[in-house]
């Protein structure tokens, strides 16, 4: 894997130190040009009888795979679906949202992934934005997202039953136990929207450089939530980086995944690189890092990706604690909520229980398609998230001046990727605030976070400048938009200003709870305005984004630029932990 080491000039996007990690064919492979679907088609077509697909202990070829990802596609002909429709999938680890994603892909058409928890003010802005004249989701969902389309320009809804392809026994369970929701005139159930294509041929439209693939939903700078575009280049750009990064994926290995497909880290990752490498992949529909010990234990996957907390209850449950693991290759998570004592502990008992490889870190972000970043069994550090992959170019930058930093000094992370988005749906003034073109021609996204260069081409994470806190929301990862619970606190008549950052829940390795800075400007007694600022965030805000406490202050920390100081709001959120 080494190669010749080079002299250092000093700045890491000059040097690439990391590319000794890499084989020659890897720096100089070309990244495939084609639809998602054409390089997972390429990657499996002769080896039709492999696993694909794993769903409650039912199992899908690849020929299979490919079967109903053309019945989809016909159906989704039918229902009048063309070139460029947008989609919005409303789904949950299902079969059923792998066939759509792909079959989508292969007429042209865009899928818009959004949360089921989505609320409706927020559902209906996403059918606005884009137009949408499509949802897919799935029936405990249904009533919810069907009266958030009333008005709106959806012309026809599709609903899944979580029993559609279960096996048959748990299938029978299933409705006997669960009634099936009152659908809308507009809205077919999916055996019968599946019937609904099969005289119709389904349409194919060519790959186009910079034609979207996916919208994913994030939140930018301003904390509010963003449509992300990504491309086809973008995911595949992914899965082709991970064929030449030091982790034994082979063919047919199990890689489990729970991550909701509206989190990009799992859909790009645990589905479309995992199935592009011909790999089992074991769709579980429930994220639940309490109950992962279980179904760890059950299906024995060689790889997962995962959260923080999911590796914390593997550790010490009496499932899994004393289990053998000779089979783990790969327990990934994401790196920057990954604590030095928690890798530390997870990496003791990894090594006690036979598994010969360290937990696998990575970094990334939804504008990056999810990662840029990753470990490997070469390169590997406590504390580190890895290297970038090798068509990637990472600097980093003082955030004052705009120079780069050389190696060991902490700045902005700064990423150059060819899984770059091609930009924020309609917003160009966003898009332009975090991607930078240089005079090279060179995009250039900025993370908004804080980290190192060591001479090795490790990356080592430092904290955030871009102010987004992963939390939980009913057995699902959710996001804390600080900018958002700001523009509530801020509209209250007693705060001069305010300042949400976030801290560790407790008993909790990876998600966060909002803790508000509040800065009143006397109108009326703190008790009061405790009350108020109460009321506004119920009405306002979803559970989850609600401030856990609230602090008063005469000033905000600031750092010697003059600006708000959000690490040392952070430090003091955590004091009281």
């Amino acid at each position: 894997m080494n190669r010749t080491a080079r002299s250092l000039t000093g700045l890491p996007s000059v040097d690439r130190p990391w590319l000794k990690y890499y084989s020659d064919e890897a720096a100089a492979s070309p990244l495939p040009e084609c639809l998602a679907y054409d390089l997972l088609y390429r990657s499996n077509c002769g080896h039709p009888d492999d696993i694909a697909l794993i769903y409650y202990d039912r199992k899908f070829t690849y020929a299979q795979l490919f079967e109903a990802i053309d019945r989809t596609a016909r159906a989704f002909t039918a229902l009048g679906v063309r070139n460029g429709s947008v989609v919005i999938l409303c789904m949950l680890n299902m079969p059923e949202t792998v066939w759509s994603l792909y079959a989508l892909n292969r007429l042209g058409a865009v899928p818009n992934m959004v949360d089921p928890r989505t609320d409706a003010e927020q559902l209906r802005a996403y059918i606005t934005e884009c137009c949408a004249q499509f949802i897919v989701t799935f029936d405990p969902a249904y009533p919810s997202i069907s009266k958030a389309a009333e008005g709106s320009g959806v012309k026809r809804i599709v609903s899944v039953p979580p029993s559609a392809s279960l096996p048959v026994f748990r299938r029978i369970i299933y409705n006997i136990k669960n009634k099936k929701p009152a659908y809308a005139g507009n809205t077919l159930e999916w055996k019968k929207f599946i019937a609904g294509g099969r005289n119709t041929a389904a349409g194919y439209s060519a790959y186009e450089k910079g034609r979207c693939f996916v919208i994913a939903h994030t939140g930018g700078t301003t904390g509010t939530p963003k449509s992300v575009m990504l491309s086809d280049d973008s995911i595949n750009a992914v899965a082709h980086g991970y064929r030449y990064v030091d982790i034994p994926f082979k063919r047919q290995q199990k890689y489990f995944n729970d991550l909701p497909p509206f989190i990009i880290y799992g859909l790009s990752l645990a589905v479309h690189t995992a199935l592009c490498c011909g790999m089992q992949v074991i769709l579980f529909p429930v994220f639940d890092s309490k109950a992962f010990p279980g179904v760890f234990a059950k299906y024995r996957p060689n790889h997962f990706s995962a959260v923080a907390d999911h590796l914390k209850y593997l550790s010490e449950d009496s499932r899994t604690k004393d289990m053998d693991l000779s089979f783990l290759i790969s327990a990934g998570v994401g790196g920057d909520s990954l604590n030095p004592e928690l890798e530390s502990r997870v990496n003791a008992y990894l090594r006690k229980n036979g598994c010969r490889y360290k937990v696998m870190k990575g970094y990334g972000m939804t504008e990056l398609c999810a990662t840029a970043v990753t470990t490997s069994c070469s390169a590997n550090a406590p504390g580190s998230v890895g290297v970038p992959l090798a068509a990637n170019i990472i600097k980093i930058v003082d955030p004052d001046s705009g120079t780069e930093c050389s190696y060991g000094r902490t700045g902005e992370v700064c990423i150059s990727s060819p899984s770059a988005m091609l930009g924020y749906y309609n917003k160009p003034d966003e898009t332009a605030s975090i991607i930078e073109e240089d005079e090279n021609n060179v995009r250039w996204v900025h993370t908004g976070d804080l980290g190192y260069m060591d001479t090795d081409g490790l990356l080592f994470l430092e904290g955030r400048i871009r102010r987004i806190y992963v939390t939980s929301s009913e057995n699902q990862p959710a996001k804390i938009f600080p900018g958002m619970i700001e523009s509530v606190l801020c509209s209250v008549d007693g705060v001069s200003d305010c300042t949400v950052a976030g801290r560790r829940m407790k008993g909790s390795a990876c998600y966060y709870e909002p803790v508000a800075f509040i800065l009143p400007n006397g109108s009326m007694p703190q008790e009061t305005l405790v009350k108020r600022l109460d009321t506004i965030c119920t009405e306002k805000l979803p559970g989850y984004m609600r401030p856990a406490e609230y602090r008063f202050m005469s000033e905000f920390p600031h750092t010697p630029a003059g600006k708000v100081d959000y690490r040392e709001l952070e430090r003091l959120a955590a004091g009281d932990i």
